[in-house]
């Protein structure tokens, strides 16, 4: 922006760029570290693009800079945040907003406005407000410990002194300068959400409008970023856009492979957002991201005509879509796993009649399982939704849905060398970690074992069924979800698969004996279906379709991406090269 409004980058490189891309709509950033960007230079980058581009004014104001955070000690965070009781904090944020109004009808936020500043001054005011004495680091530990009543102590003060500044110094002084439409971008951190004052009802409720970080950095699965999209369509009502960038999230002067970068535009265009935002210009212009602009020029258009030529809605298992008062340490993110071995998911305020459901750790405590029991038709619980049923979490209620209690545990962990499933058995070890974890163990006399686990010695039940006044659950008690991509053997994978397809009326399976995992699948009601397969290599996978459950019929058809697609009796098989997707129609 300084380069810009002082003449030192050459404007005409800067169209070159955005033309190429494609793009439509520019957002312009005021402040950021520190620094701001006057509304004299404001003005002038904006009319020099006015004309060509849509022009949007953006912001970053959760991010410190000199003269910022006077309560903050130097040693406080690894990197340095607002903290939301500082008064001078207070002014320099409301001079960023009017600045920001007074150029600019709308505006979007950067992702580092949240309360996760934990100084002394602010665990004071918590203390004060809550009646309690907790230090910053006891604070810490607290948030750090799963469900406690202080974590939930925490996500109420943060959301409620969240949602005030975010009133009185962001919106208000925005709109008294002239602004009309001000929307809060959040960042791809769900599971931390509400601890760090981002309850989402309530931010829809402030702003005029939620966006979301889609970031996918290196080791982290794609999934999460279409996931989290879902997520916030529901619990927001609404997404504007979508946003992702170039870093690899390792260090930030590191940049995220080709590949990886690929993955990320692809898992924010698949939940079919309004917008797609890239972050920054300045990255995109730099002689390491060549590679990279060269690679979104090839995959950005084509993917969005693909993608826009889908009018159904996506489908999946489902997920109720909650908010958890507290940083979940059991099953955290544990979709972005599940979804990673093809098994889509779909996040839903209201469960309808006859719904698959899939419970975590997360909501146990928080839903009626009663209730929910009474209306779906199968429920599968997490390892760790088991455990927090046998800890009593859900009472009797929980008991009853399970048919056990703690009394009906035989082990907690179990160390497993072999699973089997449907008279198939599995053994791993070859190079590879051989004892797999499975727990809890359950002694269930009256359960249909799906997958059982043995160590050579012992065998029981890994997943396994039950029965309850017309609903079936499902308890999956293979403990380490990160241990689905390639760890335990590829009928466990299946097991799952085969449970959700059942309902869903598509099916993804190994077209060899390789492990079908980091594949993603996305279906859509109108026929339409995403593949990726996010290896370094070849995979093949069969796609079993019950045409009468879903309503697909006709041949499979390559839309964009790069596939090999072959029919079948039963659907079709893919076969797709590294690191590479497909967007396919069926009909």
């Amino acid at each position: 922006m300084k380069k810009l409004a002082q003449g030192a980058l050459d404007p005409e490189k800067v169209f070159t760029l955005l033309d190429r891309l494609g793009v439509e709509k520019v957002y312009l950033e005021n402040y950021r570290d520190g620094l701001f960007v006057s509304p004299s230079e404001l003005g002038r980058i904006r009319k020099l693009l006015e004309g060509r581009y849509e022009v949007a004014g953006g912001t970053c104001i959760g991010t410190w800079g000199e003269g910022w955070g006077r309560y903050v000690p130097a040693d406080h965070e690894s990197f340095r945040v607002v903290c939301l009781t500082d008064e001078r904090n207070l002014e320099l944020l409301a001079k960023a907003m009017q600045e920001l109004g007074n150029v600019f009808e709308e505006a979007l936020i950067d992702d580092f406005w949240a309360q996760w500043c934990t100084c002394p001054h602010c665990v004071e005011r918590f203390n004060s407000e809550f009646g309690l004495r907790v230090t910053p680091e006891v604070l810490r530990r607290e948030l750090a410990r799963d469900d406690t009543p202080t974590a939930r102590a925490w996500a109420r003060f943060s959301t409620e002194l969240l949602s005030r500044v975010s009133r009185e110094f962001v919106v208000k002084p925005f709109r008294e300068a002239g602004g009309r439409k001000l929307v809060d971008k959040v960042a791809e951190w769900r599971e931390d959400f509400y601890v760090r004052g981002l309850f989402i009802p309530e931010i829809s409720k402030v702003f005029d409008g939620v966006y979301v970080g889609t970031e996918s950095r290196e080791r982290v699965n794609s999934y999460g970023s279409h996931y989290i999209t879902l997520l916030l369509k529901e619990l927001a009502g609404r997404v504007e856009g979508v946003w992702f960038d170039t870093y690899d999230g390792l260090g930030w002067g590191r940049t995220v492979s080709v590949e990886t970068y690929v993955e990320q535009l692809l898992a924010s265009l698949t939940p079919l957002p309004p917008e797609l935002t890239l972050f920054n210009l300045e990255d995109l212009l730099h002689s390491t991201r060549e590679s990279h602009f060269f690679a979104l020029e090839r995959h950005a258009q084509p993917l969005r005509e693909a993608l826009a030529e889908v009018k159904g809605e996506p489908l999946g298992l489902l997920r109720p879509a909650l908010q958890p008062p507290f940083s979940p340490v059991e099953d955290r993110y544990v979709e972005d796993y599940i979804g990673s071995i093809g098994i889509p998911l779909k996040p839903a305020r209201n469960i309808p009649e006859g719904s698959c459901v899939l419970l975590t750790a997360k909501e146990v405590g928080l839903l009626d399982l009663a209730e929910l029991a009474g209306k779906v038709k199968l429920i599968l619980l997490t390892s760790g939704a088991v455990r927090r049923i046998l800890r009593g979490d859900a009472g009797d209620a929980g008991y009853e849905l399970l048919g056990a209690d703690a009394s009906d545990v035989v082990y907690d962990h179990f160390a497993a060398t072999e699973f089997e499933y449907k008279g198939a058995r599995a053994r791993e070890g070859h190079r590879r970690a051989c004892e797999l974890p499975v727990g809890p163990v359950l002694k269930a006399p009256a359960a249909e074992v799906i997958v059982a686990a043995s160590d050579g010695w012992e065998r029981w039940p890994a997943v396994f069924k039950v029965r309850r006044k017309g609903v079936e659950v499902v308890a999956a008690c293979v403990t380490d979800y990160p241990y689905l991509l390639g760890q335990y053997p590829e009928n466990v994978n299946q097991a799952l698969r085969d449970i959700v397809g059942e309902f869903l009326g598509v099916t993804a399976a190994s077209s060899s004996w390789a492990t079908l995992s980091n594949f993603t699948l996305h279906v859509y009601s109108d026929g339409h279906l995403v593949v990726a397969n996010h290896n370094p290599y070849w995979l093949s996978a069969k796609l079993k379709i019950d045409r009468e459950k879903t309503g697909f019929f006709g041949h499979p058809k390559l839309l964009t991406g790069n596939a090999d697609l072959r029919e079948t009796e039963t659907g079709f098989a893919v076969g797709l090269p590294p690191r590479s997707y497909a967007v396919i129609k069926i009909g």
